[in-house]
């Protein structure tokens, strides 16, 4: 064919044949968007339906009721998981010593409303929103609200045997053993019954039958003081308890101790204390009663006549006497020192040279004596010195004249307080009556001039002399009989000096 030769069919340009192309690509793009579309409406919708057709007669995901996870369970499952269904056969209250008190609720027309409430729930759930219970939680809440009697709860709760025991505190006790925390008591004794009855009031309504009556419901009485408060102060209190001041009295001792040191002092709560001189005067005169022998009756085994009674005379100045100032400021001063004397001898009266005591190993609570003394009979006017309950030696002597009281012996138990030679005797008595002559050998046995000497003027010892040529009150005896007095007998020694 020639190039001028028409050619069959249409004939198309390049720009045209490009836009017809890209119009059949956008028709088929779109088709399959819309394909797609179509297909995730179809998905959602079945998706959507599935949902709410599960939720239907379901709590939504995701929810919980008063704390209880309901997520998809059924009405029925959910007053099931809530308890909302239940009504216990029994009420229990625990007291608070763990006693325990059961009360049927059926006894008090007891009724709850937890199983209407949860209903109420899920008839408000929104289904056709069920997809929201995917967002996150959501919580639920009901009052199980209980209906009962309460006045007759009250009336059960009023019959039951709560406790009889009351609350005390913990205080300090002083026994013979020092002082001890006696511990503080929580009682079971109900002290307020309208908290009792609020208590298990608020337990029902929250749908709990089980209640425990703690110190918080205010049942019961709270102690105000606990053992552990008394600690330091019963250690404060126990060391002056524990403090010890002991008297020797030769055969016995006396310690001040415990009870017996508290009663001498004022003590505060925590152990500081002051001593109460009063309280230590009327101790040591306690002392005083108990062991003085001074001037004291005394039962007497004479040589002659057998047991005698001593009575005590003016002269006769034998025994322990205890000086109670002197005492008593010693006492004070230990006390206030605070520390333990292991044994300590009392203080005895002392005039001059001459201490108010006897022979400690005499001394017991019965006699105070011994077996080493010299005996004067004034009656039958003879002396005789025992050493360890053994005859040394006797004589006869002569006692005071009984014509006139200023001269007469007075009977007692006399000490040998000192000794001397060439002793000059110089006196006057209460009659006017003087004299001044010296002895060879001075046996002094009391405060007022009255000695044991030799009177070697006399011719004659013994009989009756005494009643009408007698002494001024001394023991005239033979020159023998005072020496050997000076050369054997050691001070101190008790003379016993006795009528019949």
């Amino acid at each position: 064919m020639s190039a001028g030769t028409a050619s069959y069919g249409k004939k198309v340009s390049a720009g045209e044949s490009g836009r017809k192309n890209r119009k059949k690509v956008k028709n088929q793009t779109a088709l399959i968007c819309g394909t797609i579309l179509a297909a995730l409406v179809a998905a959602l919708g079945i998706s959507y339906g599935a949902g709410r057709a599960y939720y239907s007669k379901r709590f939504l995901a995701d929810t919980f009721i008063n704390g209880v996870d309901v997520s998809g369970k059924t009405y029925e499952e959910a007053v099931k998981a809530l308890k909302a269904d239940k009504i216990p056969e029994k009420l229990t209250i625990t007291a608070i010593d763990g006693k325990q008190f059961d009360i049927p609720p059926k006894s008090f027309g007891y009724s709850r409303s937890a199983a209407a409430e949860v209903k109420k729930l899920y008839d408000s759930i929104d289904r056709k929103a069920w997809f929201t219970g995917y967002a996150g939680r959501t919580d639920l809440k009901f009052d199980d609200e209980a209906t009962y009697d309460q006045g007759l709860l009250d009336e059960l709760l009023n019959q039951q045997e709560w406790g009889s025991i009351s609350t005390t505190d913990a205080k300090l006790e002083l026994t013979d053993d020092g002082y001890e925390i006696k511990k503080e008591v929580q009682g079971n004794k109900v002290i307020d019954m309208s908290k009792l009855e609020q208590a298990v009031v608020d337990a029902l309504n929250k749908g709990e039958f089980e209640v425990e009556l703690g110190l918080g419901t205010g049942c019961y009485a709270v102690p105000a003081v606990t053992a552990d408060s008394f600690k330091e102060q019963c250690d404060a209190l126990n060391k002056v308890f524990n403090l010890s001041i002991t008297y020797d009295f030769d055969y016995t001792t006396e310690t001040i101790t415990g009870k017996t040191l508290l009663s001498l002092i004022e003590m505060d709560d925590m152990g500081n204390y002051v001593v109460d001189r009063d309280a230590v005067e009327k101790y040591v005169e306690g002392l005083a009663a108990k062991y003085d022998t001074y001037k004291t009756k005394r039962t007497f085994n004479s040589t002659l006549q057998g047991k005698v009674t001593v009575d005590p005379g003016d002269d006769g100045l034998y025994g322990w006497w205890l000086w109670q100032d002197a005492t008593v400021d010693q006492l004070v001063e230990l006390l206030e020192q605070g520390e333990s004397v292991e044994k300590i001898d009392p203080i005895y009266y002392v005039d001059g040279p001459f201490e108010y005591t006897g022979v400690e190993s005499a001394r017991s609570a019965k006699d105070d004596i011994g077996k080493t003394y010299i005996e004067v009979d004034l009656t039958n006017q003879q002396m005789w010195y025992y050493k360890d309950g053994k005859e040394e030696y006797t004589c006869y002597i002569v006692s005071g004249q009984t014509t006139s009281m200023a001269r007469t012996t007075l009977e007692g138990v006399y000490k040998l307080w000192n000794k001397q030679t060439n002793y000059r005797m110089k006196d006057r008595n209460a009659d006017g009556e003087e004299w001044d002559t010296t002895c060879n050998y001075w046996n002094n046995i009391s405060l007022c001039g009255i000695g044991m000497h030799d009177s070697t003027w006399r011719g004659a010892f013994g009989g009756t002399i005494y009643q009408w040529n007698g002494s001024h009150g001394c023991i005239n005896m033979p020159y023998e009989g005072a020496q050997y007095i000076y050369e054997n007998v050691e001070l101190g020694t008790p003379v016993v000096m006795f009528y019949d």
